[in-house]
Parts: C-alpha cells; structure tokens; sequence
C-alpha cells in the first residue's frame, strides 16, 4: 500500500488496497500502458483472454465484445483509484498513458496499476471540475479508448459508457459516505456538463439514465451497451439499456 493514499482504502475503495504499486514495490513483470494500448499489445492480451470464451462451437470470439469486456477490467481500476484520490485526498496519481505500468494476469486481464511516485497535491479551485479531471480523460482515457476502438472496431461510445458506469457508481458511493469532501460533489457536476469549455463534447455526460419501473423501483440503464452478451456464456448485464434485456427484466421479476 502507498502511505500517502492510506486512508483512501476503507469503505467503497477497500478493495482495491492492493490493486495499485509503486514501481519499486512491483514484482514481476509491468507492462508499460504505453506498449499495452499497440496492435501488438491489444492482440496479446485479447488472444490470451479469448480462451476464455472459445467453444467447440466458439472458435473466435467476437473481438469487438472481447475488447469491451477486457476493457472493464482496465477501466475500473483507471477510474476508482485516480478518481478517489484525486475528490478524497485532492491527490492527482501519475497515471498519464506514459507513465502508467501495469500488471496482468494469466488470462491478460489487468490486476493492478503500477506508478512511478506517489503523485501531488492538487490545487484547483473548488468547483473547478475540468482541472480536476480532465487530465485523467486527457492523457489516459481518451488515448487508451481510441486505441481499443482503432484495433477492434467497437465504437467509443461503448467503451466510454463502461467509464462512465463505474465512474457513476463511485460518485453515489462516495456520496453516500458520512461526509463526504465538497470535491466530492465537483465530481458528481462532471456528469452534469454536455460540453466543455473549450467545447469539446463530455464523453461521460449523463452516463446512466434512470427510469421508473411498472412497480415503482428506480432502474439505472447504461446509455449504451457494452455488448457482453455476444460472448459465449455471457448474458446482457444487470444495467443493459437494449429493449430485450429491459424485456427480460421485466419478466423476471
């Protein structure tokens, strides 16, 4: 565990108390981001990871939906700890695309984030969102999504909707702490902005929607599907917004 971000491992983040290293404290091989998000390195961990899935009926995955679920693996460790960091501890975490490291494991999926130094304090003004977090978009996301969407065709929207799916969860977790930090709530306005500044569209504006079921429970459906259910032994997920996964619900209720 890093010293300086002790305190962030408790509550919604207890779990990921190992799931990020310094460099010095990593064992075994990392593997720079920088090389992961290649041709060369996407088929690596895709080929490795399509084991998983093959049948003697499934002999080659669709790669679109192997990319997508792969991805979910890297984008929920990218999301929780920097994010928590960054509106708990106002720490910003060095997890640029050219510094970042990580680790695999034996099915290619990430296990954890390695880092070079323990980051900085960060000093935006309050309500400042855009300084708060662009940079992760910026220099991380946005670079690694569009190489995922270059390889294997998925469209962007669909990676970035498993962001903002983990990335709106968090914001509720952490919102629902005892008392939570203002950034806290800077980062529950990022979700609030079709645009920014500069007028660039906010890819994770309005990342899920909410709706109210024939029985009155409140539904959260993400704004596009993450395509899972093309892979053999996957069903649509608990939050997938096409009618047939909405019909299914329904039923089973």
């Amino acid at each position: 565990m890093l010293p300086t971000l002790a305190a962030l491992f408790q509550g919604p983040l207890a779990a990921f108390h190992d799931r990020v290293l310094l460099s010095s404290q990593a064992s075994g091989e990392v593997v720079p981001v920088r090389r992961l998000f290649t041709p060369q390195g996407l088929d690596g961990v895709l080929d490795r990871y399509a084991d998983e899935f093959k049948t003697p009926v499934y002999r080659r995955p669709d790669r679109r939906a192997l990319m997508s679920q792969w991805s979910k693996y890297f984008l929920a460790q990218a999301v929780y700890v920097p994010v928590g960091a960054n509106l708990l501890l106002d720490r910003r975490l060095p997890v640029a695309l050219d510094t970042l490291g990580v680790q695999l494991d034996e099915l290619g999926l990430v296990e954890r984030l390695v880092i070079p130094h323990e980051g900085a304090d960060i000093e935006v003004a309050q309500g400042d969102v855009e300084a708060r977090l662009r940079p992760l978009m910026r220099n991380l996301l946005s670079p690694a999504i569009a190489s995922m969407a270059a390889h294997t065709g998925i469209g962007g929207k669909a990676l970035w909707s498993n962001v903002g799916h983990y990335y709106a969860y968090l914001i509720g977790q952490l919102q629902g702490q005892p008392t939570p930090p203002p950034a806290v709530d800077d980062g529950a306005r990022l979700m609030t902005l079709p645009c920014f500044a500069d007028g660039e569209r906010n890819p994770l504006y309005q990342p899920v929607r909410y709706i109210e079921s024939r029985e009155g429970d409140i539904e959260s459906l993400r704004r596009v599907c993450c395509v899972r259910y093309k892979l053999p032994g996957l069903d649509y997920c608990g939050n997938c917004p096409l009618p047939a996964a909405c019909a299914m619900r329904r039923e089973a209720v």
